[in-house]
């Protein structure tokens, strides 16, 4: 096969951050990246053969044959691989599945680059894949305060870089807004692979309350038997306002509670760049169905209903500590007073401004 034949059925993955020190990134991220593009590539080729989406989906062999990614080469530095789709297989009606699919998997991460939701569609015009394909896309965006990004891109192009931003926009995609919508937090204590229904235990209301769920997500339902999940959706409610049932679910997903990595506190056009970078403790509350966190350095306690808002609820906390006890102020200040004064300016190496 001629070089340039080569190159075209090439794409370049970067991964860069504090996560990746002279070239060497933990297997966990790796893999958790890999197999995420993997995913999406096999989800876009089932989605061009217009495969059956109401089977349980397994890819079929000829499929992760002409689709599988392969390793072709890595650079020092920041850990930058070379990608290569399978030799040219060609599938129904489709000379050169793998090489097609590649080419669709770049238009579609540019597309979420430039917030294109009628490119998406014309990319993928069947709505089922388009989630499936957005859904594998989520697992390998970096999630807020991550030490790490990835970039994708053809060889020699400006790559587009997956951040925090993206899965959000993603997540907007997936969850229309809706007047009726609301999302719902509990154990999961029930389920019925048969009917393909869910109990939530819904601590607030001290009840159960149940759901049917998309087939393609039984396997996240069962590996999530008694932890907490979230369900976005139409909620019925009762006479007292309470929910009684989701009766449109739009999506599933786990409750992340992973500490905050926090390196810079950004706030009111201002930057605080932090001398060590902060792992604050995250806990989700079922009664309260909100995420707190309970930063004791600098006294902040906060809670709000997603991760996003609470990070910029801290950062803006953060920020005004800083402002009240980290500068030079005038008058005697009380012990306690000093010590937070003295915690907060061990912490902050300097700000700017935007």
């Amino acid at each position: 096969m001629g070089d340039n034949m080569m190159e075209n059925r090439r794409f370049q993955i970067k991964v860069e951050g504090s996560a990746v020190q002279e070239g060497q990134i933990s297997f966990a991220l790796l893999g958790q990246i890999l197999k995420g593009i993997q995913d999406t590539v096999y989800y876009l080729a089932l989605a061009e053969l217009q495969h059956d989406y109401r089977q349980r989906i397994r890819v079929p062999l000829e499929v992760k044959k002409a689709c599988a990614i392969y390793r072709v080469l890595e650079e020092k530095g920041s850990y930058c691989l070379t990608a290569e789709i399978a030799p040219a297989q060609r599938i129904g009606e489709i000379e050169d599945i793998g090489l097609s699919v590649k080419e669709k998997y770049l238009e579609v991460v540019n597309c979420l680059k430039e917030s294109s939701l009628e490119g998406l569609k014309n990319l993928i015009p069947d709505s089922n894949y388009r989630r499936k394909v957005l859904r594998t896309i989520v697992s390998y965006c970096p999630k807020n305060g991550a030490k790490w990004h990835v970039g994708i891109g053809a060889i020699g192009q400006i790559m587009t870089i997956l951040r925090p931003e993206l899965a959000r926009s993603i997540r907007d995609i997936l969850v229309p807004p809706a007047s009726e919508q609301k999302t719902i937090s509990g154990e999961l204590v029930q389920i019925h692979l048969d009917e393909n229904t869910l109990g939530l235990f819904y601590a607030p209301a001290q009840k159960v309350i149940r759901c049917t769920y998309d087939p393609e997500l039984e396997d996240f339902i069962v590996s999530n038997v008694r932890e907490i999940i979230q369900v976005h959706g139409k909620v019925q409610m009762d006479s007292r306002g309470i929910p009684e049932k989701i009766v449109d679910v739009l999506e599933i997903e786990e409750i992340d509670v992973s500490p905050l990595e926090v390196s810079e506190i950004h706030a009111d056009g201002h930057v605080l760049m932090l001398h060590e970078e902060l792992s604050v403790p995250v806990v989700f509350d079922p009664e309260s169905q909100e995420f707190t966190l309970d930063y004791q350095d600098v006294g902040i306690v906060l809670g709000a209903e997603n991760r996003e808002d609470l990070l910029a609820e801290f950062c803006a906390d953060f920020y005004w500590v800083w402002q009240e006890y980290g500068k030079d102020v005038e008058g005697k200040m009380s012990k306690s007073a000093e010590k937070l004064r003295s915690k907060i300016r061990d912490l902050v190496k300097e700000e700017k401004s935007l």
